[in-house]
């Protein structure tokens, strides 16, 4: 299942932080505070253990799953977005 990551933190130490724990599971970046990747049940539920560890009261996280018969409806305006196809997961 897809899923869309965003975030609000208020100051950069912490958002590297959160930054780091987001791409270590393997999410793209695709804008300044919104990554989008592919996880399972069980890597969501890590990934949400992790960020839980470190987030600040002040800092809010928005994780949205969506099918991938959705995700081929998205649709573009401006710029569009590759992925390189170098990305790995780190286990």
């Amino acid at each position: 299942m897809y899923v869309i990551v965003s975030f609000d933190i208020k100051f950069k130490t912490n958002q590297e932080k959160i930054e780091s724990v987001i791409e270590h599971f393997g999410l793209r970046k695709i804008q300044n505070t919104l990554y989008i990747g592919e996880l399972d049940n069980n890597e969501q539920n890590t990934l949400v253990k992790s960020i839980n560890k470190i987030i600040k009261e002040y800092d809010s996280v928005l994780i949205t799953r969506i099918c991938q018969n959705c995700y081929l409806k998205k649709e573009t305006c401006g710029r569009e977005i590759k992925f390189n196809n170098d990305l790995f997961r780190i286990y």
